[in-house]
């Protein structure tokens, strides 16, 4: 046999697959613990899920309307628009163009994680990025160029006379921009037993709230020194300026700020106040260890912030499965965090979990192939506020013959930086979050399957906000009728249990229709 043209080597394998699709759900939600009427909803969706790789495109997306038609006054109608895209576009040579976006259902009245159905406490969060990237190789040199424009949204209903509520603590919408570039050379190419790279970075972002502010700039030097085949000393020193900045509230004749729509209202006319100036050398060193293509390894000890910061991550890529964990360390936002989650899914394999009673996106989107993506810890506990933010978050997936499993999990804090005086969230207080999604898929025959989700959420509340743990398991069976027509029926239950109030326990039924196209 001849040997295969290099142009079919490095040929993507051509997957479009685009599939509309209408349904129709019946949902009933009773109470198994706390006050609460039994709710039924007749729930009519339309959507679309894509998958796609080509030679130069690679995406995918999960979008869903549902219109919620209540029975009786105590079940009122209700939409839900929500979904997960993600797409890379190689425009040419070296140069791609990424996106993707995000919308979905949270509670952001303190009880976080209850359902949606119960009352109207809920909030609608959006968030998307747009940016080009470029590499290419000058000579030994690696060049690499990247802007990303990031804006993420939070339209809600909250009340915040409910305990938990706060208006310091609420989020409006935001942009930022981010701007990165690179130069350097691998080892013992330019130099011997040493490559170094030189890296520079921008971010701004621009916050509604009180005309909030952040911005960050820095440069650093990184080498990579290999002492094995497999392992490299790593390490790098630069300098940083960060700068967090808002305007005073508008205050009444009483000297009272005021508040519309749930947000204090913005004094144009006050002086910018600053309530972060970070400027100092950082530096950090550690280990890179890849024993193959599969996996990698990098841990890293240094100063940043002003303290001592902590690193790492660990990525192994089977043939069917793969694993990734994070630890990680610096001053974020929800704005910053959400389209960083939604910027970290790639690929064309992604495993949308929902939930089959409400429609709402359960946190996770699974990828056997890499480039899944937990969103739980950024949607828990959405705040205006920016933070130290600390914490370490993994996730596996697997897909073998008729077997699916996906396990996503983390923890996190967040160090609040605010100005002096808040009464919700007080300067230096601070947030965690325990988070835990497992998913497990059966395709029993050609047309039977089924599925099993849990998941587990427990926030940790600073000030006078509620504690709340939240908690469910629900199964899935799924049948093809006929060659466009497929039933479903779900059965699961869902539990929430703020501090020092009362757990309130939902049973779950669904029975329902679904025509694609």
């Amino acid at each position: 046999m001849g040997a295969t043209p290099a142009f079919a080597q490095n040929a993507s394998p051509r997957k479009v697959d685009v599939t509309p699709y209408l349904g129709i759900d019946q949902v009933v939600i009773a109470p198994l613990k706390g006050d609460g009427d039994v709710l039924t909803y007749t729930n009519v969706t339309a959507g679309v899920t894509a998958s796609v790789q080509t030679r130069r495109v690679e995406a995918a997306a999960d979008l869903q309307y549902m219109h919620s038609f209540g029975w009786g006054s105590q079940a009122p109608d209700q939409d839900t628009i929500s979904g997960i895209a993600t797409t890379n576009i190689v425009l040419a040579r070296g140069l791609s163009l990424h996106a993707g976006g995000l919308g979905t259902r949270v509670r952001t009245d303190g009880l976080s994680g209850a359902l949606a159905q119960r009352n109207s406490f809920s909030s609608q969060v959006w968030a998307g990025y747009v940016g080009p990237s470029y590499a290419t190789k000058l000579g030994d040199f690696d060049v690499n160029a990247a802007y990303t424009l990031g804006y993420a949204r939070v339209d809600d209903s909250v009340d915040f006379g409910l305990p938990g509520g706060g208006r310091n603590g609420a989020f409006t919408d935001s942009w930022t921009h981010t701007l990165l570039g690179s130069v350097g050379f691998a080892p013992d190419t330019v130099l011997p037993g040493v490559g170094l790279k030189a890296s520079a970075g921008y971010t701004r972002e621009d916050a509604r709230q009180l005309d909030q502010r952040f911005e960050d700039a820095w440069g650093r030097v990184d080498a990579t020194v290999p002492v094995s085949p497999t392992l490299a000393a790593v390490g790098g020193i630069g300098y940083e300026k960060i700068e967090i900045s808002q305007r005073a509230p508008l205050l009444d004749a009483n000297g009272v700020p005021q508040v519309r729509n749930g947000r204090y209202v913005t004094d144009k006319g006050s002086p910018r106040a600053l309530l972060y100036d970070f400027d100092d050398i950082i530096w950090d060193a550690g280990v890179l260890w890849r024993p193959s293509r599969r996996t990698s390894l990098e841990a890293r000890v240094g100063e940043r912030y002003g303290s001592m910061t902590y690193q790492g991550s660990f990525t192994w890529q089977g043939r069917d499965s793969s694993i990734a964990i994070a630890l990680f360390d610096g001053i974020d936002s929800f704005g910053r965090v959400v389209t960083g989650d939604v910027a970290a899914l790639s690929g064309s394999n992604l495993n949308v979990i929902r939930n089959p009673f409400t429609g709402d996106l359960t946190g996770c989107a699974f990828s056997a192939t890499g480039g899944g993506q937990c969103f739980n810890d950024a949607l828990s506990g959405i705040t205006g506020a920016n933070f130290r933010y600390r914490g370490v978050a993994g996730q596996y997936a697997l897909q073998r013959g008729p077997w699916g499993f996906g396990l996503g999990a983390g923890y996190s804090q967040r160090k609040f930086i605010t100005p002096e005086g808040q009464t919700v969230l007080i300067r230096g207080s601070k947030d965690q979050n325990w988070y835990g999604n497992a998913t497990a898929t059966y395709a029993i025959s050609s047309r039977d399957s089924v599925d099993v989700v849990t998941y587990l959420n427990y926030f940790d509340a600073s000030g006078n906000r509620l504690d709340v743990l939240n908690y469910g398991i629900y199964g899935s069976y799924f049948r093809t009728i006929g060659r466009r027509l497929s039933a479903s029926a779900s059965l699961g239950i869902d539990g929430v249990k703020p501090d020092d109030l009362e757990s309130l326990i939902n049973a779950m039924g669904q029975v329902g229709l679904r025509y694609s196209f």
